[in-house]
């Protein structure tokens, strides 16, 4: 498995997983999608480094917010606080895949057999995933509580926002977590989560 402190952009662009998902749109009151201190590759700035190397501004492109490594996998990390476009995740996804494969000479076919995409969404400022009509449907937050149980039940993990494409495309997995499904994450992880 791939260690990210190999890369010397990588060792020197980190930052917690709490920093990582700050919003602080709103400068007097700041905002943290999680708590959680383990260490993180801030890719926000990797993409400002490898732009600006590249003598272009960091506006050329967009950028996940992190990028985690486990024991298996290498995790890209979006921290949605506001509501979800999915024009910009994608674009986001698109981009920093670019910049990872660049920078680490790796493919598209490692990160879809070695890679996962983690986004962690306001479930309030996002009752219902993106992809419904909301004319044709009426607005619940607890539809998508009927949706995520009936998929778990069936042993299966409901992704929204219309991200599902991108598993077996991109990622070996592809999440779509509120902030406390998020914390749960983190816990099956920490054993195997490299600080």
């Amino acid at each position: 498995m791939m260690n990210l402190d190999d890369y010397e952009i990588f060792r020197a662009n980190q930052n917690t997983l709490q920093e990582l998902s700050k919003d602080d749109r709103g400068a007097v009151d700041v905002q943290y999608m999680t708590n959680s201190l383990f260490q993180a590759v801030d890719f926000d700035m990797v993409k400002r480094n490898y732009a600006n190397g590249l003598g272009l501004s960091e506006e050329v492109a967009a950028s996940v917010d992190g990028l985690a490594h486990t024991t298996d996998s290498i995790v890209f990390l979006e921290f949605k606080n506001g509501k979800v476009s999915n024009r910009n995740v994608k674009g986001k996804i698109r981009d920093s895949l670019l910049i990872f494969c660049d920078i680490t000479k790796k493919d598209i076919s490692y990160t879809r057999s070695s890679a996962d995409f983690v986004l962690v969404y306001n479930e309030t400022a996002n009752p219902l995933p993106n992809q419904i009509s909301r004319s044709s449907v009426q607005d619940s937050p607890s539809r998508t509580a009927i949706a995520k149980r009936i998929t778990q039940m069936g042993n299966q993990e409901l992704v929204l926002f219309d991200l599902e494409r991108y598993r077996n495309l991109y990622f070996r997995e592809v999440h779509t977590y509120t902030k406390q499904e998020f914390e749960n994450y983190l816990d099956k992880l920490r054993t195997n989560i490299d600080h």
